[in-house]
Formats: C-alpha cells, structure tokens, sequence
C-alpha cells in the first residue's frame, strides 16, 4: 500500500514540476529577456554538478536505512544516520569552498562569451545557487530517511506543496518585475522550508536521532563500494545534461543569448525524457525478477520488445507531432526570438526516443552485476559529447552542441549498449529493431505526412486553440492507424484496458 501511495505522490511531484515549468518557464523568459534568462540557466547548470559531491551516498542511506529498519536495528540506524550527517556536513563545507572557486575564477573562464556586466550578475546568481545546493545536499541524509521509512506523504507530499508556492510566488515576482536574482532566492527559500521540515520530522515524528557513537567504519566502507559506479553514472547524467551549456559559456560569442535558446530546448528534451522514464518504471516492474530466475536470452529479448514497443509508440507519436508543429509551441511558449530551440529539441530527442525503449537492457547489466560496464559505457560517451561538442559548436554553436550530445547519446546508449547486451545477454538486435520497428514506423510515416499536409491549413494562426487542433487531429490519426491496423494482441489489451478503466470511472461519477 506504501508503494502505491509513492508511486501516486511521484506522479504528483512530476505533475506539478512539468506544469510549473510549462506555465512559469515563458513568464521567466518574457520576464528576464533571452541575455538574464542565459545567464541563469548557465548558473543554473554550473551548480548542478555539485550534486556529483554526493558520490551516491544517498541511494546507500536509503538501502542501509531500510536493511536496518527492517531488522528492527534501532542502534544502527542511529549510527548510520550519525555517519552520513557527518558525511554531508563535510560535504556542505566542501561545496562552500569549491562554490568560492567557481565564483573566484568564474570571469577568466567565461571572458569570451560574456561580457562584463553579464559577469557581475553571474557571480551574484552563483553566490545563491550554491548556498542552496548546500542546503540541499547537506541535509539529503533525512530526506533518504523518509524515503527508507517509506513515509512518502511527508516526503513527495511537501514537495508538491513546495512546487506549488514557488510556482505562485514566481509568478507573482516576474508580474512585479523582479529579475533573476528573485527567481534563485525563491529556490533557495523553498529549498530551505522544505529541507527543515525534513530534519523535524525525523527527529519529532520518527524520534530517530543520529549517534556518533563507536562507528563501525567496515560498513561504511561498504556503503562506498555500493556508491562507487553510481556515482560514475552521476557523474555522466550531468556531463551529458549540462555540459553543452558551459560550453557555450566557455567557447561561444555573445553565449548568454545561445543559452537562453538553448535552456528553451533542453526544457522540452526533460519534459520528454521525463515522460519515458516514467512510463519505464512503471512497465519494467519485475524485470530484475525474471533475470534473476534465469530467464533465457529469448525470453529477456522478447520482455525488451514487449516493453519497448508501448513506450516507442508513445515517445514516437510526441516525437512525430513535435517535428511538425514544435515550431509552432516554442513561438507560442518561449516567443519568435527563441525559435531555434527547437532545432536544439528535435536533435537531442531523437535518440531518446530510441534509447528509451530499450532502457531495460540498464536494468538487465545491473541484474547480472555489469553496471560497471554500464558505468564505464556512459563517462566514455560524455567525454566524447563534451570533445565533438567543442569542435561542433564552433560551425555552429546551437545546432552543433546539440549534434555532439546526440551523437554522444546514440553512440553510448544505442550502439555500445547494443554490443554489450549482445555478448553479455545474448540478445540479437537485428530482430529486436525488426520488431520493434513492424507497424510503428509505418504508422508514424504516415502520420508526419498527414500532419505535414494538414498544417497547410495554417490553424496555427489561431494561436493555442490552433496548436491544440493541429496537434490532437495528428495525435489521433497516430492512434487510430495503430489500433486498426499495427498493434499486437499485448498492445490491444492494454488499450481495452485503459479504455474500460476510464468508461468505469465516468460511469461511477454519473451514478
């Protein structure tokens, strides 16, 4: 039951961060201007590689936390949330003095792409970011805690109300003209409420208080080999996420223009990523199970395709309706001058939109204990994102940084991903592709032709209630050449399914 409230209330967390940047994100742009608005994704990623000094600890606390709970160990679980608070302490200390650095020598490393006024007001946003990475990071021991504890109506419930106020408050900010420094202010205090209220409950309502007490080092020592390869993955999820706009940063003239752009791009890329990886944790629950009974590759390949073709079909039409009319949405959202990114969208989506199906196969290498495959697979390919990044962008800085990261992406989580499932699970992606493939290629062909003629009607001069036609006609085209003609048994049923579940719902709300 636990697990079901956690799961409603991430959905929740998700729903209001997508909705809060879908409605805030075009008040900040409008509000700031493309420069401000670059500057302050550009902090914004230079801050979001301090969580690397988590090292993977909090996946341990979670994990230990919850092995001690279990036991009914209360003296261990006072030890570990000891240790780990000692940890985090150190850590806040360091990211203050790497915070310094970054500050101290911030106007060396971006001279090219900034000027000196853009410097100024760099620092000043970096000064609060970092105060609030701090913060959030020095207390994530009690947040994990909550999660151990499984009390997910604590932890994700102020979360949500936390999104909820900074969304109003941002709104309320930019229409009384308050510029970026407002916008990181208000993350800083919300991240402070919420991080406070994180360490009473523990303390109060679980009555869980850390010992520093006799700390038996060997099992902290295990909490560290545990975190090693996470903390590799980590490494590589900021590098290939963030990295492109420090570049520019670093390489681009007048940068804070191309970021701005580049920020409206990689706000649609997360909402997409966003929607697969959902769509993953739900759909591959009990993998690892079948794994871990030895399932033969036939069947493990069989699961990938069974999986991978709901959330191709899914990520497949968004992706189809973008190419279309995504041009439309990012004049509607974001406004004319930051047309190119969605340019910067369409690249790096597409090989999301073929890794994502296949995300099972991550699932799979930790199973069978290769995540340090995996992990060693996905720092190559952010080495190699952040080399053909710097030569690329100097052909064309929007369009080239946003090649070098789908390469990077292709290269590592399709092909080499593909050769290491191939000798370590024996899966043939020959006929995983030719599955996948069969009718939703077709289906979304046609479709992009469809959609393509029918935007020679030009709805989109109606603004929003235009996009919304264009986009829903196209959609349910997709849809109904799917069920009528390319989807499987598998694929149908869950379509009834769904289908029947929403008819019972409207049908008990009318009785």
């Amino acid at each position: 039951m636990n697990r079901k409230i956690g799961l409603v209330f991430s959905y929740g967390v998700m729903i209001t961060e997508i909705v809060s940047a879908m409605f805030v994100t075009p008040f900040i742009i409008r509000s700031l201007g493309q420069a401000e608005y670059g500057i302050y994704q550009l902090t914004s990623s230079i801050t979001a590689y301090l969580i690397i000094f988590d090292l993977g600890v909090g996946n341990s606390v979670i994990r230990y936390m919850a092995k001690f709970r279990a036991n009914n160990d209360s003296e261990s679980q006072r030890k570990f949330l000891g240790v780990t608070t000692v940890y985090y302490a150190a850590v806040t200390l360091v990211i203050l003095i790497v915070g310094v650095l970054l500050i101290t020598v911030f106007p060396n490393v971006f001279s090219k792409g900034l000027t000196s006024s853009e410097i100024v007001k760099a620092k000043e946003l970096l000064s609060i970011t970092i105060v609030t990475s701090a913060i959030s990071i020095g207390t994530s021991a009690f947040s994990n805690t909550l999660v151990a504890y499984e009390r997910f109506t604590a932890h994700k419930g102020i979360m949500i109300l936390a999104n909820i106020a900074k969304m109003a408050m941002l709104v309320f900010l930019m229409k009384a003209g308050v510029k970026s420094v407002g916008v990181v202010t208000v993350n800083l205090i919300a991240t402070a409420a919420t991080r406070l209220f994180y360490i009473c409950y523990v303390f109060f309502k679980l009555k869980l208080y850390p010992s520093f007490k006799k700390i038996d080092t060997s099992f902290v020592k295990g909490v560290f080999s545990y975190s090693t390869f996470v903390l590799i993955q980590l490494i590589a999820q900021q590098l290939n996420s963030m990295s492109d706009q420090i570049i520019l940063g670093i390489f681009a003239p007048s940068a804070a223009i191309l970021i701005g752009i580049y920020g409206v791009g990689s706000q649609i890329v997360q909402y997409y990523k966003t929607i697969g990886s959902q769509f993953n944790s739900v759909l591959m629950a009990g993998t690892v199970r079948m794994i871990e009974g030895g399932a033969d590759s036939k069947t493990v390949q069989n699961e990938m395709v069974r999986i991978g073709r709901v959330i191709f079909m899914v990520l497949g039409m968004i992706y189809c309706v973008f190419a279309v009319f995504g041009r439309d949405f990012v004049t509607l959202w974001a406004g004319k001058d930051n047309i190119d990114g969605y340019f910067v969208a369409l690249i790096i989506m597409f090989p999301w939109l073929i890794s994502t199906p296949q995300g099972i196969g991550n699932q799979i290498l930790w199973a069978i204990n290769r995540h340090k495959t995996l992990a060693i697979i996905q720092i190559c390919s952010s080495v190699f994102n952040i080399i053909v990044t710097i030569f690329l962008i100097k052909w064309k800085p929007l369009v080239g940084s946003s090649l070098g990261t789908a390469l990077a992406l292709i290269i590592g989580d399709v092909v080499l991903m593909d050769i290491v499932l191939r000798k370590e699970v024996g899966i043939r992606f020959g006929e995983y592709y030719r599955d996948l493939f069969k009718g939703t290629l077709p289906a979304l062909l046609i479709t992009f032709a469809f959609g393509t003629a029918f935007s020679l009607l030009h709805l989109n001069r109606y603004g929003w209630v235009g996009l919304i036609i264009n986009c829903g006609i196209t959609a349910a085209v997709y849809a109904a050449l799917m069920a009528a003609f390319f989807m499987n048994s598998y694929e149908k049923g869950l379509l009834k399914g769904l289908f029947n579940k929403i008819i019972g719902k409207l049908s008990r709300k009318k009785a």
